[in-house]
């Protein structure tokens, strides 16, 4: 298929695609290979991913307002936290749950990598009165102090990072963590089934979508990596340019077994775990763990 290109024209004008580098793009990816772009800092992107944060219909990039609603009241009830408790979320994104949680009197401080996120945040904690800290960095490199009596990293990234900024955010969550304060997350379990391996799809987007403002195709392929309990979705954008992007979203799935080894190297302790984050029971069925740990 040397220099074979593909035009398609019929609803997608002038784009052409190089199908020998497209299938270099779609083949298999070595595990946690990151994206070929920027994602959190791409504008168009941001843009769309606030709008996903904020659609209460959808639980896209954000859960549904009432399912945040409670587990903000659960959480707040199990960990007996109080007025002036301290805070950290991390990957607060808009700052959904900063938010309800100062509402509440917390000392809440939420980081995010992305700065259209956080200005959606800042401005809503404005509005509100709530003198909430939003910071702009890598939560997998930040050095947050100590003395916080709960870090939290809510809505499954904790199953998007590798070994190394896994352990790189357990360590650094410790260390933000007062002794007997707690981290809570939530990941996916070996009874979530991803799209089985090696299915996709393709679409064509004349006017623009989520991942372009202007034209372009998206592929888009899944693959398992079983032995890890790991799938992505790979998606590759191609627009008019003919240099198609590839975008990786990873995610692990956790037992509390290999969970609570990952947890133990950072000096955390699990204490407990919950189908999700509003204290309904965990069974093998759940889908979808919430996490308590404990720093002795």
């Amino acid at each position: 298929m040397i220099g074979l290109r593909l035009e398609v024209r019929a609803t997608v004008s002038n784009l052409r695609i190089d199908l020998d580098h497209v299938a270099e793009l779609t083949a298999r990816p070595p595990l946690f290979a990151p994206h070929d772009a920027p994602f959190w800092d791409d504008p168009h992107i941001a843009r769309q991913m606030l709008a996903a944060h904020l659609d209460p219909n959808t639980d896209a990039a954000s859960r549904r307002p009432e399912t945040i609603d409670r587990t903000v009241e659960w959480l707040t009830a199990h960990l007996g936290l109080r007025p002036g408790s301290r805070l950290l979320d991390l990957g607060c994104g808009p700052g959904l749950y900063c938010q309800r949680f100062a509402e509440r009197g917390l000392d809440v401080t939420g980081v995010d990598l992305s700065a259209n996120s956080l200005a959606y945040a800042r401005a809503r904690a404005d509005e509100a009165g709530l003198g909430i800290g939003y910071l702009h960095q890598d939560y997998t490199r930040l050095d947050a102090g100590g003395d916080y009596d709960v870090v939290t990293l809510i809505y499954y990234d904790f199953g998007v990072l590798p070994d190394s900024a896994r352990d790189s955010v357990l360590a650094r969550a410790a260390a933000a963590l007062r002794p007997g304060g707690t981290f809570v997350c939530d990941v996916r379990t070996p009874a979530h089934h991803p799209p089985p391996d090696g299915s996709g799809a393709w679409d064509a987007r004349p006017a623009g979508g989520f991942w372009r403002s202007g034209p372009y195709l998206e592929l888009t392929r899944y693959y398992t990596y079983a032995n890890e309990r790991v799938s992505v979705r790979r998606t590759v954008i191609a627009g008019p340019d003919g240099n198609p992007v590839t975008y990786r979203i990873w995610e692990r799935r956790y037992t509390p077994e290999s969970l609570s080894e990952a947890l133990a190297r950072a000096g955390l302790r699990l204490e407990s775990v919950w189908d999700e984050l509003a204290g309904a029971p965990y069974s093998p069925a759940t889908t979808g763990m919430g996490v308590i740990a404990r720093k002795d």
